[in-house]
């Protein structure tokens, strides 16, 4: 049998708040505190709540539509983050709206330009780093406010929330030399993105720090892709005579491939070549040996990517930025050498 969707003041019945209260919660409001939001944003989920939106955007002049931009929606942290904001969109009355760009140029700011039309309330993209000038325009002439994820967009400050990429890449490297090596080959992703750049910065930097110097023989940049791991992987093998004894991955897509790479060439991770990856995808801990990563950061990504973004559209603020770096803590499994499989925060 179909059930309609239950009140404000339904809900201020079953939670025992005003109605003011649940209204408030409801639209994100800061004054209500943490533990009485989530009662009555789970009982609200729980009885299919929602607003009177067509209502509510003619007095508003909103259309509860966000829009969400990302390179490639089979890359388990897109997926992940944009279930997060889905979720946390559809409680307050929103919908999302997703767009792929395939890490190109051209498709994101064809893909801004349809939001745009679709006259979304703001947007929370993954850029591929190189339409600063097509996204100041957005945020600026068409006042939409945007949240930037994943990558930095040079030459404009945006509303960002992302991992800190440097120091990511930093604890990494380090817990590789801590195990005693010093020959430590690196895959980063394009050098174009930010986030490719930071992570070798980040690796490069646990080098200095610990007198050991930079090789750039032991460096392949690559696409973020699996096959761009086994080929990177490949690459470094042939390149180096003086065999490198770690490597240090920047995303765990790039480490599956640089597991199929190690194995074709017969090499045993750790006992040939140690093995650390940046993210934390589902297959990290059941592929042989368990892959060393950063632990899992989409669900904070995404809540606070969401909650920075519905603060940008209730204030109707387009010009001040907010930062948000998720800090990286270590999950330890047996990929880097260690015996026991531990998490360790930094």
């Amino acid at each position: 049998m179909y059930r309609t969707s239950i009140s404000l003041k339904d809900i201020a019945t079953k939670t025992g708040y005003s109605i003011k209260t649940v209204s408030r919660a409801l639209n994100n409001h800061p004054d209500v505190n943490e533990k009485t939001k989530k009662l009555i944003l789970d009982i609200a989920e729980k009885y299919s709540y929602y607003p009177n939106l067509l209502a509510k955007s003619l007095r508003t002049k909103t259309t509860f539509t966000i829009g969400y931009i990302v390179p490639d929606i089979t890359n388990e942290f897109f997926g992940k983050v944009g279930i997060v904001i889905e979720r946390e969109l559809r409680v307050r009355g929103y919908s999302l709206l997703v767009s792929f760009t395939e890490e190109s140029e051209e498709n994101e700011i064809n893909s801004l330009k349809l939001l745009l039309s679709k006259r979304v309330d703001g947007i929370v993209l993954a850029t591929v780093g190189r339409t600063g000038e097509f996204l100041r325009e957005v945020i600026h002439h068409f006042h939409v406010p945007v949240v930037v994820i994943d990558n930095k967009e040079e030459g404009i400050k945006t509303n960002l929330v992302m991992h800190d990429n440097m120091k990511g890449a930093y604890v990494l490297t380090q817990h590789l030399i801590e195990h005693g090596h010093e020959r430590i080959a690196c895959i980063t992703g394009p050098l174009s993105e930010t986030s490719g750049r930071d992570r070798l910065r980040g690796y490069q930097s646990a080098l200095t720090d610990h007198g050991i110097p930079f090789n750039e023989d032991l460096i392949e940049a690559s696409n973020w892709r699996i096959e761009g791991g086994y080929h990177a992987t490949m690459n470094l093998l042939n390149r180096n005579t003086k065999e490198f004894s770690a490597l240090f991955v920047c995303n765990s897509l790039m480490a599956l491939g640089a597991y199929k790479a190690l194995k074709k060439m017969n090499l045993k991770i750790p006992q040939d070549v140690a093995c650390v990856s940046f993210d934390n995808f589902d297959f990290s801990e059941v592929v042989d040996p368990p892959m060393t990563t950063l632990e899992s950061v989409e669900e904070e990504v995404g809540r606070k990517a969401s909650q920075i973004l519905l603060e940008k559209i209730k204030d109707k603020d387009t010009d001040s930025v907010s930062e948000y770096l998720v800090q990286p803590k270590l999950c330890i499994r047996k990929s880097c050498g260690c015996e026991k499989m531990i998490y360790k925060e930094e």
